[in-house]
């Protein structure tokens, strides 16, 4: 549950403050954002239902956790290559620790976890 908030907050702000948010990261007053920053909000906002969807059925949507923390690497390097152009300032790179690779381990410890609830609940009902 507190990835679903915290995703559906950084969606929210991403997606509602574009420029905004790129002027963080890059440290630029008044950049105007490309249009791949308004998808990113887009793309951080259907996250968060996919994580209120593993906390809801956690036996039924277990994989769903893996898929996460590869969205949350996958996406970061996208981030660097393609928004960020390879230069990282200090916020660029808060962004990309807090936002992104701060949830890896936890997403897989929770995609474990879930899993072996899916088989304990199997086996209870056999």
């Amino acid at each position: 549950m507190i990835a679903t908030a915290y995703n559906a907050g950084w969606g929210i702000f991403i997606r509602w403050f574009p420029d905004t948010f790129y002027s963080y990261v890059l440290e630029t007053p008044d950049a105007v954002a490309p249009q791949q920053i308004t998808w990113q909000g887009w793309g951080v906002l259907i996250m968060a239902a996919v994580y209120l969807a593993i906390a809801i059925h956690p036996g039924k949507f277990w994989y769903l956790a893996f898929f996460g923390a590869f969205t949350k690497v996958a996406g970061s390097i996208w981030f660097y290559l393609a928004i960020l152009e390879q230069q990282v300032g200090d916020k660029a790179l808060f962004h990309l620790l807090m936002n992104d690779w701060v949830w890896v381990p936890f997403l897989i410890w929770i995609g474990f976890e879930a899993l072996k609830y899916k088989k304990a609940k199997h086996a209870s009902s056999l």
